[in-house]
């Protein structure tokens, strides 16, 4: 028969001096064991020490000995022990049968602690509604219960009882209690407001740490946050504040779920904003959420923050000026990623300024012209980039085709959607990043597909247009050395484009450093190993080095990472040149052997696919990198704030 469970006041309530009625049963004597005599040993020289202590002259110590805790039969408490016995000795007890035999057993040792602590006896009405009743409680119950007929008084170093009715006939001519005021009807009252200002601030609080955790997503989502880490701070932000709270990201939209496990109520709310790049709010941004998660900022105030920033015009929001960026961004790209020449530089700006014309004022004041944009700008801008490299003076061309095409369209190459696809699925975010991916993959052949119209079109015109897919070899001796063409331009190049998507003038050396040492490592990579190897370990040095600059000096990793991250995408689709591989489907098409010619259909599929491919594998391969880096700077991440990188 298992042991019975016995109630925990039986056993830890026990006085110190206890009756003679409890030690009338015989304690069984335990046999002598090997654990005895080591005991007996230990007191024996503990005896001695002291004897020797004593002839000294040295003062008895009167602190507890620093040995082994004895067992509680050593100190006679064998209460537990012996309840344990009294119970177990019919064996054929049903559980009821048990249940009442413990409390029977558990009352008559109340009552006699009560006797001990000179609670007095019992009246006969009070014993005989006892003894009626079933004994449903320990002995703390019992206990507990005594107050209410008597009441316990010390006088002369004596305990005694006076019940009641002796205690009112005792006090003569004393006047009555007066009543509290917080008894009256107006106490009442004022401690029922109380209690509802209380309840509607504890609401409030609420209600102002789920609007902020709204505000926070909203702006994260439209300002360019890290998207495979959103979810993260989501639920880093909701810790902190004491909310329960789940979320689930999909491209463009967050899902929040908050729970209220009292009421067994949940709230959800839908968050859709349009994944945007700001790189000088995307700063501000994480600085308001790391200091409500650091506990040095409330969540209204930061409300308001969050609510001024998106109110707020963007930086460089003039159309002419965000143009010119684009122009900029497009011309310092030319040289060390498409092997652009000087002389081609004033084409490419036109072209860029005429792609941030398309893209900035065009686009958004028609939404069905905004579904069209991507495929209408590359082929528009490819047939012009075509027109100028068919130019010839004496037989050579003036401009290079490719590389003012490559140039032009860079700013709308789905490089960066494509790394936050691989890093969310990197990250075991499987929904977002197959959407992400699905969606880049197919933008991709649109892309692909328009420059191929552009350059068939044109074709079609020109019957001597040109056919040369790279830039002469011989018209880059212009720089001089290689290593100035490629390096030289890298640094400046970062810069526009971290002026194209808003960054703050303070964040521009360090994102021109970090995207330089990472483009050297990847050229030098790409040289002397493999293209994918090359942008893995550039996609290594350059997260390897923002955060380093995150953990040491405080910055933000994922805006300084995301200029230079531009580079290993536009370097990584330069060396597979998957942008013109439309070229010889066009030349099938101007010789009317597209329709049978396999070779041709083979060149089409290899031009709608090449540039997805290619976009794929680049991101990939970075992907690698910046997990990596990330790995060596962060070993064990940051438990509170989350990491801010990419």
């Amino acid at each position: 028969m298992p042991h019975p469970r016995h109630d925990a006041n039986s056993v830890h309530n026990k006085p110190s001096a206890r009756p003679d009625a409890l030690k009338s049963e015989p304690i069984p004597t335990p046999k002598a064991s090997w654990w005895d005599g080591i005991l007996g040993a230990s007191h024996k020289i503990s005896q001695a020490g002291s004897d020797v202590a004593d002839r000294l002259g040295r003062p008895t110590d009167e602190g507890e000995a620093l040995d082994a805790a004895h067992h509680p039969e050593d100190y006679g408490a064998t209460d537990d022990i012996q309840m344990t016995d009294l119970l177990q000795g019919d064996h054929e007890l049903t559980n009821d049968a048990y249940q009442s035999k413990l409390q029977k057993e558990l009352g008559s040792r109340a009552q006699l602690l009560m006797g001990v602590l000179g609670v007095g006896s019992r009246t006969s009405m009070q014993r005989q509604e006892t003894d009626d009743s079933t004994a449903d409680g320990g002995i703390l119950s019992h206990l507990l219960k005594r107050p209410k007929y008597h009441r316990r008084q010390v006088s002369d170093g004596a305990i005694s009882t006076i019940s009641p009715e002796s205690r009112s006939s005792s006090g003569k001519g004393k006047k009555p209690r007066r009543e509290k005021w917080y008894n009256t009807e107006e106490g009442r009252k004022a401690r029922k407001r109380n209690r509802r200002a209380r309840l509607r601030q504890a609401i409030a609080t609420i209600i102002t740490r789920e609007r902020y955790i709204i505000k926070l997503c909203r702006a994260l989502m439209k300002y360019g946050a890290p998207t495979h880490r959103l979810e993260e701070y989501m639920h880093m932000t909701a810790k902190e504040l004491d909310i329960q709270a789940h979320f689930l990201y999909l491209p463009g939209c967050m899902i929040m779920s908050f729970d209220d496990p009292i009421t067994c109520t949940t709230d959800i709310e839908i968050v859709r904003e349009e994944q945007g790049l700001d790189l000088g709010r995307m700063a501000d941004t994480h600085n308001v959420y790391k200091r409500v998660v650091h506990d040095k900022l409330g969540a209204e105030k930061a409300t308001e923050e969050l609510e001024t920033m998106l109110r707020s015009p963007p930086r460089y929001h003039q159309l002419w000026l965000r143009c010119i960026f684009v122009g900029l961004f497009s011309v310092t790209v030319a040289p060390w990623a498409f092997n652009g020449r000087p002389v081609d530089m004033p084409i490419i700006f036109v072209l860029g300024c005429l792609m941030g014309v398309m893209q900035f004022w065009l686009s958004p004041r028609s939404k069905l012209y905004a579904n069209v944009f991507e495929v209408s700008a590359a082929v528009l801008l490819t047939f012009i980039a075509r027109g100028f490299g068919s130019i010839r003076v004496g037989g050579h061309p003036v401009f290079c085709f490719s590389a003012i095409v490559q140039s032009s369209i860079a700013l709308v190459l789905p490089g960066y959607t494509v790394l936050c696809s691989s890093l969310e699925l990197q990250s075991h975010q499987i929904v977002a990043g197959s959407i992400r991916l699905v969606y880049t993959y197919i933008y991709s052949l649109f892309l692909g597909y328009g420059v191929t119209v552009g350059i068939t079109v044109y074709g079609l015109i020109d019957n001597n247009a040109t056919t040369e897919a790279t830039c002469s070899a011989a018209s880059l001796k212009i720089y001089g050395n290689e290593y100035i063409q490629h390096f030289a331009f890298v640094p400046i190049y970062c810069a526009f484009a971290a002026l194209t998507h808003r960054a703050k003038w303070k964040q521009i050396p360090t994102t021109s450093f970090l995207g330089t040492c990472g483009y050297v490592t990847n050229y030098l990579g790409t040289k002397y190993l493999d293209s994918r190897l090359g942008s893995t370990i550039g996609a290594f040095t350059i997260g390897l080095l923002a955060n380093i600059y995150s953990r040491v000096w405080h910055g933000h990793a994922a805006v300084v990472i995301v200029p230079g991250i531009f580079t290993q995408v536009s370097s990584g689709l330069a060396a597979s040149g998957s942008i013109v591989s439309g070229l010889a489907y066009a030349k099938a098409v101007k010789h009317n052997a597209a329709g049978i010619d396999v070779i041709s259909q083979a060149s089409l599929q290899k031009t709608l696919s090449a540039l997805g491919y290619s976009m794929v594998q680049t991101a990939l391969s970075i992907t690698v990198g910046l997990f990596l880096s990330a790995l060596v700077v962060y070993p064990r991440g940051k438990k509170r704030s989350g990491l801010f990188s990419l």
